[in-house]
């Protein structure tokens, strides 16, 4: 009779490893995807994952490289069919992996108003700096106080859904055209139409600031359905008329006012551009 130790020896003896081929399930050709993040509070991305079952049958169609919202996996740096940015690229390590995703990426898109705009951090560029700082944190030494800029300034930018945070339904409405390696068109449209198209009455014939005139519609006019201004997270639409906002707007607000609306999500760069 075999004692204990005899029978796990014979036992492990009889052992044999068995290969596995694991088969992947995806098609060669889905688009390879990647969504990171750099500096930002990833609301946008929050956004996506809001659409709920919608956003899921979507990403069923692509090969999800890397999103840390959702994995841990180290992204193995294959190429993209889609680099998907949100948020700003304040530190070196932000801008040296915003450039490495544009060498690796057919399209580039970037997500949201901090991408796209600079977003609420650049409203420290029209303060003053230094003095700005120290309202911030009690000791400045060692803390980088860099001026803010918008992914466009370091690397070339194909599309950008803009927002704070973006539309989820705009996403699905010009995603698929992505996929497709083409860039969306997106209509000339001022918020003012998502309002009318709301049964919304125009803040402007109260007497109430609005930017909706000159900002890019698309986010349905969810400020001014709630009866607040719409403040431009969205950017200046192609063929925004300034002159003409600051001219009906100056019964409403002054242009210290004005300035300080234009600031809080970036647009006041855009603004002055268009004035010139």
């Amino acid at each position: 009779m075999k004692n204990k130790n005899q029978q796990e020896e014979i036992k492990n003896d009889n052992l044999k490893p068995i290969k596995i081929k694991i088969k992947s399930n995806l098609p060669a050709n889905k688009p390879k995807i990647a969504i990171v993040a750099l500096t930002s509070c990833e609301g946008c991305q929050f956004a996506l994952l809001d659409l709920g079952e919608k956003f899921l049958e979507l990403v069923e169609k692509v090969e999800m490289i890397d999103w840390g919202m959702i994995e841990d996996e180290e992204d193995s740096g294959v190429s993209l069919d889609i680099a998907i940015v949100e948020g700003s690229p304040i530190t070196e390590e932000n801008i040296k992996t915003l450039k490495k995703l544009r060498e690796r990426s057919k399209l580039l898109v970037v997500l949201g108003n901090c991408a796209a705009m600079g977003g609420v951090p650049e409203i420290k560029n029209y303060q003053e700096g230094k003095n700005t700082i120290k309202h911030v944190y009690k000791y400045i030494q060692g803390i980088e106080n860099v001026e803010i800029k918008e992914v466009d300034n370091f690397v070339k930018v194909d599309f950008t859904f803009p927002g704070c945070p973006i539309t989820g339904e705009e996403f699905l409405k010009y995603f698929p055209t992505l996929l497709e390696g083409k860039i969306p068109e997106r209509a000339d449209q001022p918020v003012c139409v998502e309002c009318k198209a709301r049964g919304n009455r125009c803040l402007l014939l109260d007497g109430k600031p609005c930017f909706g005139p000159m900002i890019q519609g698309g986010c349905d006019a969810v400020c001014p359905s709630s009866r607040m201004m719409c403040q431009g997270c969205r950017g200046l639409r192609p063929k925004g008329n300034v002159k003409a906002m600051r001219a009906t707007l100056k019964k409403m607000m002054t242009d210290e006012e004005f300035e300080n609306v234009t600031e809080i999500f970036g647009l006041r760069d855009s603004v002055e551009e268009r004035e010139k």
